[in-house]
């Protein structure tokens, strides 16, 4: 074998690498173009930070593109709202299209208090289905599962176990001390009044 021979060889297999990887890239470029343009959205169930009984239905596009013509439609709703409650369906995104769901965007609801539920009031999941599109005119439908009864038995430490918990305990404790304080202040000015009569 020459040397033109393991040159051309050399040429060759370069030209088969540069190849490869040229189709690598294309690949890759074409996966992340994909990734920041694809909305993916997320509905779940939390507790307000300084209450364990109350649970906020949380709606957010965690994606980095940005949903077309968002459609909720609930097809199960929580059965045992209390009286000064308003059900989902007459909330926000569930009462109209969305036509633009952003980056980052994100819904927050009030479902309801679950201090003092039954475990048959909290059986029953909430189902909801979202239609939508991305950038490019592609579909999605997800439908969401949210179980109640997971959240059964949420408690609070106390003061608490995140920042919002423990302002919330100490401003509970200033308003416990102010109270008192004037109520003693109260108590002790009707009594010169009563000395001075």
């Amino acid at each position: 074998m020459d040397t033109s021979d393991i040159i051309n060889s050399i040429v060759a297999f370069t030209g088969i690498m540069t190849s490869v990887l040229t189709i690598l890239i294309i690949q890759e470029s074409r996966l992340m173009r994909k990734y920041y343009s694809t909305p993916e959205i997320s509905i779940y169930l939390k507790f307000a930070e300084a209450s364990p009984s109350l649970m906020f239905i949380y709606i957010e596009n965690l994606g980095m593109g940005t949903a077309h013509n968002v459609q909720f439609k609930i097809l199960e709703d929580f059965k045992y709202y209390q009286t000064y409650a308003e059900k989902l369906v007459d909330k926000g995104v569930f009462k109209k299209v969305l036509q633009h769901f952003y980056p980052k965007q994100q819904f927050k609801y009030l479902v309801d208090s679950l201090h003092e539920r039954t475990n048959e009031e909290l059986k029953n999941p909430i189902i909801i289905e979202v239609k939508y599109s991305d950038e490019v005119g592609k579909s999605y439908e997800r439908l969401f599962h949210l179980d109640i009864e997971l959240y059964d038995g949420g408690s609070m430490i106390t003061p608490g176990d995140t920042h919002m918990r423990v302002i919330s305990y100490r401003l509970e404790q200033i308003q416990k001390d102010f109270n008192n304080l004037t109520s003693a202040i109260l108590k002790s000015m009707k009594e010169k009044d009563k000395k001075s009569e």
